[in-house]
Formats: C-alpha cells, structure tokens, sequence
C-alpha cells in the first residue's frame, strides 16, 4: 500500500465495520510491525496469518490442542510464539510454517510476549503462577519475584475467583531493556532484563488487580487497565501516579481490553460486556470522548489498533474478527481540479476543438519537454521509507509467499 495516496484531511481514527475476516473461532489477533500481516488465534488450536491487503488466508499453523490465549510477533516478522490452553508455547518460523520448540508449563499460559529485539527471549504468564522470562537457546528459565514491603497475598491452584482474582501480567518496555509486572493487588514491579533484578515498584491508586499494561508507540507512556472500571496512563518508565484516567461514569464499564493508536494520540478501551460490542475512543491530551463505536450485539473478546492506518481490528464472542475503517467518499475532484460532480445524467456535447492537437502553435522546447515527459519511466520497484520506523534496514518478511500445492498423482490400479 502507498501511504501517499492516502487522503490526509480523512478521519484519523475509524467510524463503521468496513470487512469482517470469517476463518475459525477467533480468540485473539496481533499485528506484524508494519501491519502486512494479522495473525488470528482460534479456538480449536490454529493461528492464521491474514494479508491485511488482499484480506486473505496465507497460512494456517496447527500447533495447539486448545484454544490460544496470546500471539506476539518478533521485530522483523520472522518468528512468532502462540500460547494455549493446552499448557505449552509454540516457537514458530512464519516463513517455513514449522514450529521449532513446544514450551510446556504447569498450568494454563495466560499470556507470552517475545523480546522487542530478541527473537530467543520471551516473558510468560500461566495462571497462579509467577511470571517466567525463557531463553529459547539456553532452555533457561528464570522466574520473576516481585519484592513487596507488604505481605502480597498470592492465589493457589483451586481457590476459585471468590475474591475477584486476576492473573498476573508481564510485559517488556519498548526497547525491552525492563520488564513490567503487574499484580492482581494493584502493584507494578519494574525488573532489569538484562539482570533480571527488581529496580522500581508502585501500587495503582485503589489497589485494584491490573488486567493489561501497554506501552504507547514512542515507549514514554502506558496504559494500566485495572479491575476498578478504570484505564490509566502513566508517564514515563518511573512515574507512580496516573497522568490521566479515563472511565465510562454512565455505564460504568468494565474494560476487556485497552490499547493506542499508531502515533499515540488516542487510547481506546473495549467494554467488557456480554451483549455489547462498544469501542471508545479518548484523545490522550484532553481526556475527551471522541467516538464511540457500536457494532452487533456480541461480547468483545480482543481489541487491536493497526500500526500505521485508522484501523481498528476486533473480535467477538462468535469469534468473528470485524475490522474498523473510517466513512470512505468518493472525491474525484482531488484528481481532476475541474471535475464536476452531477446529480443526473446529461448528455455532453463536445467542442469542436477540444481533443485537437495543434501542432503549429506548439513551440520547439515546449515539444521536447512533452517528448521527454513521455519518455520518462515511473519506478514500481523502490520502496520508500516510512520515518515511523526505527530501523528501515531491517529485513523485515512483509508478506508470506504463496505455495502453490502440486495436483495429487493418479492412482494406477494393478490389472
């Protein structure tokens, strides 16, 4: 896709279901870096992989006997891990459709993240259970601790959700040199990731259990969604109080999931209720609700803003994954200044001269110039860089090739 044909005075957040992707039972989606690529899990096991462009199938991966709970891509779109329900991780190449290395755990794997720069190194989360950085090269596990001043209480296997527990979090900063863990008692605990140490904790204002943590696109920001109806942003790595919340005070919404933009200016939250399929969308500066998208009555299990475009990406209780885009006009006076727009049919006469070339009035530079325009050839095949980028050198996989299966040979019958 062009980002330059894009209209730039167009919404940049979304306002109807543009498409709905049908492939499985979907339970959660993740984005490649540049967004090519949508990988969907479902609940009987499979990943798919979608090109976002064509919105078609590439690749289905079978790896699971349960349902996946987690999909995280590695930077440059290579390699991908997928936690179940079955207890494992699965270590998969994209390219080949192989899964290199099954990780088995002692409990259901509630979420898995890859390394921001690290393809080996992932933080894993199973239920009851502290959260585990893995080197997959080593087969090293080393299990994070969190240090409290408090006695933090911490569930058992079998105590139910009486208490309204929640299992931990975990995830990596930007750069992935800190590892953030949230408790189900309110409490944020910052490790090293190098030296696996705890260097910084605070407790969320309530103490209520973290549900999710998200770092905005730039890394100096993110979002806390709690268990107490309320999403949080805090700014910078070190800080211990929200620089803003944001609430529905109306219906007072419990969050499924909460997320950014591509550049950061928005925070979007999903409700959590069974019967309603809503979407809000805040501006970070001012707090203020800036639309609220409603679709069919169906429970939102997983909410996804695209990396780059308008587009938001989400998946309901069926399974069924909906992409958002904004309210498409046709313009066509952008292309053609003069054009105008008609309300019927009208028969157009044309001048006598109109599509006459006059070659006498034409002068002799004038000549060599359209020659020379004519002449000139347009380049398909470069790639311009994106600024939103980090690193354009990187040998990202943008899309998966198609392999073409060969026609099954003939039985030949024994006479």
């Amino acid at each position: 896709m062009n980002l330059q044909l894009l209209d730039p005075f167009r919404n940049s957040f979304p306002e109807v279901i543009e498409e709905t992707l049908e492939e499985g039972i979907a339970t959660t989606c993740a984005f490649n870096r540049r967004g090519t690529l949508l990988a969907t899990g479902c609940a009987d096991g499979r990943c798919i992989i979608w090109d976002f462009d064509t919105r078609s199938v590439s690749v289905a991966f079978h790896g699971h006997t349960h349902g996946i709970t987690s999909i995280s891509w590695s930077k440059n779109g290579r390699k991908m891990i997928t936690s179940s329900m079955d207890w494992t991780i699965n270590y998969i190449d994209v390219l080949t459709g192989t899964v290199e290395k099954i990780i088995r755990f002692e409990s259901i794997v509630a979420s898995a993240q890859m390394h921001p720069k690290d393809n080996n190194v992932f933080v894993a989360v199973a239920h009851y259970e502290d959260p585990v950085v893995y080197n997959i090269q080593t087969d090293e596990r080393f299990t994070l601790v969190a240090e409290t001043g408090d006695a933090e209480k911490k569930p058992t296997k079998g105590a139910g959700r009486k208490d309204n527990v929640v299992t931990p979090v975990a995830v990596f900063n930007k750069n992935g040199s800190k590892i953030f863990v949230g408790s189900p008692r309110g409490l944020i605990c910052t490790f090293d990731s190098t030296t696996l140490k705890q260097v910084n904790s605070f407790r969320v204002q309530g103490g209520a259990g973290i549900k999710s943590i998200q770092f905005s696109p730039n890394g100096q920001e993110f979002l806390v969604n709690s268990t107490d109806r309320c999403i949080r942003v805090f700014q910078g790595e070190n800080a211990k109080a929200a620089d803003r919340s944001f609430s529905d005070p109306i219906d007072n919404t419990q969050w499924k999931k909460s997320g950014w933009n591509s550049d950061g200016d928005y925070v979007i939250g999903g409700s959590a209720a069974k019967s309603s399929h809503a979407i809000y969308i805040w501006s970070r500066v001012n707090g203020a609700l800036i639309k609220k998208l409603e679709g069919p009555k169906e429970g939102i299990t997983d909410v996804l803003w695209h990396p780059i475009r308008p587009i938001i990406v989400s998946i309901s209780h069926p399974g069924i994954v909906y992409v958002w885009a904004s309210n498409y006009t046709e313009n066509w006076s952008a292309f053609a200044p003069n054009f105008k727009e008609l309300e019927e049919n009208e028969e157009y006469i044309e001048r006598e001269e109109e599509f006459d070339i006059v070659e006498e009035e034409e002068s002799q530079p004038k000549k060599k110039q359209r020659g020379a325009d004519e002449q000139e050839s347009v380049d398909i095949l470069t790639v311009d860089k994106i600024s939103y980028f980090s690193s354009e050198d990187e040998d990202d996989l943008l899309c998966i090739p198609i392999r073409i299966q060969p026609d099954p040979k003939p039985s030949t019958s024994v006479k």
